[in-house]
């Protein structure tokens, strides 16, 4: 008798300890979850806020599949063929990112020269800021109320083959 109220004790603790790590697990899940929904409607924000350049000559890819792996948040193309790959965050980014974005431009600029036959552009747009507009590792970094300004503006100086000039820094 005692050795079936140990066994049922045990295997009651062993189904509990199970639970427990299922519980946790799940909840780990749910919150990559919840932030993959925060980043994907970030990212929505920024491919409407991009839209007004279609009307002026400008391609716009979404989504971009890239050899780094995963993809390129979004590509904007001037018509003068200068190229921007564009990272999005919501409202951080650290080290990583800035690299991530800046390789995800060399890659563009090699491996679509038609598309982007001037280069492209390293940009990370950060969604929940404000009158960001600057360059950082050399990365543009701006926020979303200033992401088309610059960008026109940018591709505006480099077709008169001017420097770039952000908020009074010239960065190329």
């Amino acid at each position: 008798m005692f050795a079936v109220r140990t066994g049922a004790a045990f295997a009651g603790a062993l189904l509990l300890v199970v639970a427990v790590m299922l519980g946790l697990r799940a909840r780990h899940w749910l919150c990559l979850a919840g932030r993959s929904g925060i980043g994907a409607r970030s990212e929505d924000e920024v491919r409407r806020a991009l839209e007004p350049l279609r009307e002026r000559g400008w391609r716009l890819r979404h989504g971009l599949r890239w050899q780094g792996g995963g993809d390129i948040d979004s590509v904007a193309i001037a018509p003068s063929g200068l190229g921007f790959t564009i990272e999005t965050k919501t409202r951080t980014y650290d080290a990583r990112h800035l690299d991530r974005v800046r390789e995800q431009a060399r890659w563009l600029g090699r491996r679509r020269r038609r598309w982007c036959r001037r280069g492209a552009v390293p940009v990370l747009c950060v969604v929940r800021a404000a009158g960001v507009e600057r360059y950082e590792h050399r990365v543009l970094v701006v926020s979303i109320d200033r992401l088309v300004p610059v960008l026109w503006g940018v591709a505006n100086s480099v077709d008169r083959g001017q420097s770039i000039e952000l908020r009074g820094r010239s960065v190329a």
